[in-house]
């Protein structure tokens, strides 16, 4: 069993090669079900992109969270909720220098180590990460990319895998009452690496660029342009160095 410990934690399918671990999920499954593997081909994130890693040195899991009872409104944080998790998560394994990018990245001192992505499915919310466990330099997709190993953690990639997606799956669980709460807003906020940064954001009809300055109370990114605040609900972001 490659994941003992994230096992207590819910039920954890290990799989071989994958194209993406989207595609395994069964949604008649039982809330906090896992789909894992070391070997995802044909992974995705935001806006289309792809994901690709060497095979057996990054982790790639998909999380079904069940979602019944709870607000539209309150489902709409899963994913800084979850950001919130596997920054977390990272953080004992990288001293403490892990930081959520709004609005789906870990980065650890600005270079990305994490990608999350969330699809909404009938019985809850897919949530999908990626980690860069063990890459080495040469094998960085990205000048702006890290691993684990990189940033100074110890641990074979089915060690640290397996602390990650423990840590991750019991996190999800207990934020998920606090989905939409001022603590879970002002928790998100004080992980996010965005704000009080330069910042552009593509949007699907220009760009803008300002300052980030806090979240509304959907989990906007609020930017301080010239023209006053603007609420970005979805946008690409990059930090202005």
């Amino acid at each position: 069993m490659l994941f003992p410990g994230a096992s207590r934690a819910g039920t954890v399918v290990e799989l071989g090669t994958v194209g993406s671990t989207f595609d395994a999920v069964d949604d008649r499954a039982a809330h906090l079900t896992a789909w894992a593997t070391f070997d995802q081909r044909a992974g995705r994130g935001r806006l289309g992109r792809e994901w690709v890693a060497p095979a057996g040195k990054c982790l790639a899991a998909t999380v079904l969270v069940r979602t019944k009872g709870l607000r539209e409104d309150a489902v709409a944080w899963l994913p800084l909720a979850a950001g919130l998790a596997l920054a977390d998560a990272l953080d004992p394994l990288v001293a403490d220098r892990a930081s959520i990018k709004w609005p789906n990245d870990v980065l650890v001192d600005d270079r990305k180590v994490a990608g999350i992505l969330c699809e909404r499915r009938a019985t809850g919310v897919a949530v999908g990460f990626g980690v860069n466990l063990t890459l080495t330099a040469d094998e960085l997709p990205t000048d702006r990319a890290t691993s684990l190993t990189l940033e100074g953690a110890e641990g074979t990639a089915p060690v640290l895998a397996d602390a990650i997606l423990w840590h991750v799956m019991r996190s999800l669980d207990a934020l998920l009452p606090a989905l939409g709460s001022d603590a879970l807003r002002t928790a998100v906020a004080a992980g996010l690496s965005t704000i009080g940064r330069h910042v552009r954001v593509s949007l699907p009809d220009g760009e803008l660029t300002g300052t980030a300055v806090g979240l509304g109370p959907g989990g906007e990114l609020q930017v301080e342009t010239d023209d006053g605040i603007v609420d970005v609900r979805a946008g690409d972001v990059v930090h202005v160095r």
